[in-house]
């Protein structure tokens, strides 16, 4: 970058949960830059957050194309910061004269629940984008393999996911009881797939009437009846202080999304010193995290951890090892050679 103080434009279409966390964790962690955010979503970015200026983005895509342009044209940013899916298609459906970074946030051609033609469309979209991508940001080796099969010119730049709350005196961490409470946080949505949480929370609680789940965030009213009808509570939308103190209850956190790039409420949750469990998909192989496929073997997995079986120290060292290699120290640097890089 040509900037002694480098200017970034954020753009998003889904400020709300995991993705505003993580763009308010990058401006928090790089503060030598000067942040401009394009957005819109569920959540209002707070009055207080460094944001140097702060633009709406319209629903419609030829009127949010054009909105990006025209922030572009004033912000004049070393660097557009393009967060999730559809941010992609607007920052790259025509040339901008600032590169473009390019964080899916996960890929939709990724998840497994859609219809072969519409991943084969998602793909073919991403590829034909690819092109006007100086960097694409991935979460994981498996997004990383993904963003390379889009084609060989694809540069791609490992950015590591980091928990965006941290325990205090008012909000202590868990010191990894479980007592019988299962957790999950995230929106309502495919994605996240409260469906498979509904499903394991019947199966054990037909075992054990005692253990309660959790579905820590909000949706659409069938997703939140499927919910209610398998006995999980619902907190709703709870950010900050509110999801501090929900991280401070002991309890399990199974993950029960059916794709993903790396989710940052599996990091908050170690931060709490939760133990980790979750669903099998890709973006966790490696990481030693226990996972089930099926929703029967998930209960039984879910209730080894809170019988204190051997489930419990792997779910427990995986949530030690997430914390230890996955922090701010280490997305602060990874940050700073890619803002040197594009």
């Amino acid at each position: 970058m040509s900037s002694n103080r480098p200017r970034i434009l954020h753009v998003t279409e889904c400020y709300a949960g995991g993705v505003s966390r993580a763009i308010e964790t990058i401006v928090r962690l790089t503060p030598e830059a000067e942040h401009h955010l394009l957005w819109r979503g569920d959540e209002e970015p707070a009055d207080a957050f460094p944001y140097a200026s702060r633009h709406d983005l319209p629903e419609f895509i030829p009127n949010a194309i054009s909105r990006v342009k025209a922030a572009v044209d004033d912000v004049k940013p070393d660097l557009v910061y393009a967060h999730s899916s559809w941010a992609g298609v607007f920052t790259r459906a025509v040339r901008l004269p600032s590169p473009v970074v390019y964080a899916p946030h996960c890929y939709k051609f990724d998840d497994v629940s859609l219809a072969a033609p519409l991943r084969v469309a998602f793909r073919l979209a991403e590829r034909a984008l690819a092109p006007r991508t100086a960097r694409t940001v991935v979460l994981s080796p498996h997004e990383e393999a993904l963003a390379h099969s889009l084609g060989r010119e694809v540069a791609t730049h490992y950015v590591p996911n980091i928990a965006t709350l941290e325990p205090d005196e008012t909000h202590p961490a868990t010191g990894f009881e479980t007592a019988r409470d299962v957790i999950m946080i995230g929106r309502l949505s495919n994605q996240k797939d409260p469906a498979f949480f509904a499903d394991v929370a019947r199966i054990v609680r037909a075992q054990r009437p005692d253990v309660t789940f959790r579905w820590i965030g909000d949706g659409e009213d069938d997703r939140r009846a499927l919910l209610e009808d398998a006995g999980v509570e619902i907190t709703g939308w709870v950010n900050g202080e509110a999801l501090a103190a929900e991280l401070s209850r002991p309890s399990l956190y199974f993950h029960t999304a059916i794709y993903e790039g790396f989710p940052l409420s599996v990091l908050d949750a170690a931060a709490f010193e939760h133990p980790v469990a979750a669903r099998g998909i890709p973006a966790f192989d490696e990481l030693g995290i226990p996972q089930a496929d099926s929703a029967e073997a998930a209960a039984v997995l879910v209730l080894d951890i809170l019988e204190g079986n051997e489930a419990l120290g792997r779910a427990t060292e995986a949530s030690r090892r997430l914390r230890a290699t996955m922090n701010g120290d280490a997305q602060r640097r990874s940050l700073q050679e890619l803002f040197a890089a594009v």
